[in-house]
């Protein structure tokens, strides 16, 4: 009778509301398995009080699905040799405040495997444990994990309702699972290995919330470049490939010209501002290089964001030849896959036209003739420039895969010229 019970109150709070959320999991400890091993001790399940009301978590149940087990405040005195300063005796948890379940092992004496109380916990820190021999039946990396009280709260890891997601799954040796904040629901998506260095952070603010990057994924400018002393419009993509909003950044582009990658006197072609990029965003700054000299230049395009933490994807270099024919169209690269993956994500065209006070018309068909997408419908544009297709149809739909054609027409009061050129939409594997 109990184990129908333990089974059925679990799937009573399936709505998965609760004050206190399970926050971050270690579920694959660094190190050795087995019975008084690392992976067996040093599991740990990071609690966040998200209310605004003190919660006593004793007695709450968390569960694995093959063990449940009863939360309760953390009694081993010996855990303050190495922390002093955490909290144990206790298991309230004020608003806004961490508490982490340790398994009973942790401090156990004459541990075998190394990696003894491997973690940096915060001073204050509140401690709970479990009252068995470990947390579930021993923490398994494909594991979910249901949080709830007999008072109707209940949070989850893992989606454990959802049998068909593949969800969670290991992520590494000694890395957890961190949630992108504690307001999100338990989905897949929500969820991410641990970006710190250590591999998590028990008791602290989750990697996450910090990992701010922005990325310079492309230079968008003709293949063969111009004549000498002519202009070309260059323009520069770039994506918010972080998990933060990005505010207060900005592009430098200049010509190296003595190829130091660095900027020196005289090289610089642009800088300006960027507005704010939310998550996965990308967007596409441009300016005219005038009167280009004639031969081979090396450009470089750098992003400034102060709060980046990842500055190996801040950089990006392009060769530009002064060696092309004017009036001509076509594509950067013809293959493009927008997938969100932040490469080759948008089809880039550039058109180089001598008249100007030009009217513009830029069309998407597909291979039926169908129209898919007007980029541009007979506006008065500038002789040269660069236009990026995402590889939506005009209701904001994904195109499916394919060849596509693109037609392009620059019409003056003297003049018009025709333009067509074909494209392969893709989806990796």
């Amino acid at each position: 009778m109990l184990a129908n019970i333990i089974i059925i109150i679990p799937l009573l709070f399936s709505q998965q509301y609760s004050r206190i959320v399970i926050n971050e999991v270690m579920a694959n400890p660094r190190g050795v398995t087995g019975a008084g091993y690392p992976e067996d001790r040093n599991e740990f399940v990071e609690l966040f009080n998200v209310s605004q009301e003190t919660v006593d978590v004793c007695g709450w149940r968390i569960t694995d699905f093959d063990a449940t087990d009863s939360i309760i405040a953390w009694t081993d005195s010996t855990l303050l040799i190495k922390y002093p300063h955490v909290i144990i005796n206790q298991s309230l948890i004020p608003p806004n405040r961490f508490a982490l379940i340790l398994d009973p092992e942790y401090t156990m004496v004459n541990p075998s495997g190394g990696e003894i109380q491997p973690y940096n916990l915060p001073d204050s820190l509140i401690i709970l444990t479990v009252g068995n021999t470990t947390i579930g039946n021993e923490l398994q990396t494909n594991d979910p994990l249901l949080l709830y009280s007999f008072e109707g709260d209940s949070s989850s890891f893992g989606t454990p309702f959802n049998a068909n997601d593949s969800f969670p799954y290991d992520v590494g040796d000694g890395i957890s699972w961190e949630r992108k904040s504690p307001a999100l629901v338990d989905l897949p998506e929500h969820w991410i290995a641990s970006l710190d260095a250590s591999g998590s952070t028990p008791g602290r603010a989750n990697s996450v919330l910090s990992y701010y990057d922005l990325a310079i994924i492309n230079i968008c400018t003709k293949p063969a470049g111009v004549l000498p002393n002519s202009s070309d419009t260059i323009g520069v993509v770039v994506k918010n490939v972080g998990y933060q909003p990005a505010y207060y950044w900005h592009v430098l582009v200049f010509n190296d010209k003595n190829r130091n990658n660095i900027e020196d006197t005289g090289e610089r072609l642009y800088y300006t501002f960027g507005l704010g990029l939310t998550v996965e965003q990308e967007t596409t700054v441009s300016f005219v290089w005038e009167s280009i000299p004639a031969g081979e230049h090396k450009i470089w395009a750098i992003v400034n964001f102060p709060d980046d933490i990842n500055l190996d994807n801040n950089r990006l270099s392009k060769i530009i030849s002064t060696s092309a024919k004017t009036g001509d169209f076509g594509l950067v690269k013809n293959i493009f896959s927008p997938d969100g993956d932040g490469v080759d994500d948008s089809l880039f065209f550039y058109y180089n036209f001598t008249e100007p006070n030009g009217k513009l018309t830029l069309l998407v068909y597909d291979l039926n003739g169908k129209l898919i997408r007007k980029l541009a419908d007979k506006q008065t544009a500038s002789p040269t420039g660069i236009f990026a297709w995402d590889g939506k149809n005009d209701k904001n739909q994904n195109a499916p895969i394919g060849i596509y054609v693109v037609y392009l027409e620059y019409k003056t009061n003297t003049k018009t010229m025709r333009e067509k050129t074909s494209a392969v939409l893709v989806k990796k594997i």
